[in-house]
Formats: structure tokens, C-alpha cells, sequence
């Protein structure tokens, strides 16, 4: 069984936030490989919403369309089953 994951900090989370989505930008749209990284933002999402609440969600995603807007729909869409989330 796989130790369970050190916690992280949101500014952690958030990085990698950055570095999912420059990776989801070079898989071919409906790959398994896009599944999995949009997966990954679901759940780097809900860590970043334990860590630092919806607020810190809306911090990262103004980070991430500072970047190129066309991160807000896929973050929303990933983002969508997180409680409390909103665009």
C-alpha cells in the first residue's frame, strides 16, 4: 500500500495547477492522455479547495488565464463537482 501523500501548500498546488495545463495543451483533444490530466485538475482542484478554499481556487484560475484564457473552460469543466465552485 502507497504511503498516503504529504499535504501541500496552495502556492505548491497551484504550480502544478500551471504545469497540468501546459501538458493538457500538447495532448490531442479526447486522448486518454487529456482524460487523465483534466482528472488531475479535478483533484489538484479539491486540494487546493481544502487547503485554501473556493478563494484560493479563484486565485489559481486568474493565474492560469493570466497565462492564456483559454484555461478558464477547461479549469471550469474540471472544477465543476468541487463544492461551492464557481466561474
Amino acid at each position: 500500500m502507497a504511503a498516503p501523500r504529504k499535504p501541500q501548500d496552495a502556492a505548491t498546488i497551484a504550480a502544478s495547477l500551471a504545469a497540468l495545463l501546459d501538458a493538457l495543451a500538447g495532448a490531442p483533444p479526447g486522448s486518454p492522455a487529456a482524460g487523465a490530466f483534466v482528472s488531475a485538475l479535478r483533484r489538484r482542484g479539491e486540494e487546493l479547495a481544502a487547503v485554501g478554499g473556493v478563494e484560493a481556487l479563484h486565485e489559481a484560475r486568474t493565474a492560469a488565464l493570466a497565462t492564456s484564457p483559454s484555461h478558464a473552460a477547461v479549469l471550469d469543466g474540471a472544477w465543476a463537482t468541487i463544492p461551492g465552485w464557481t466561474a
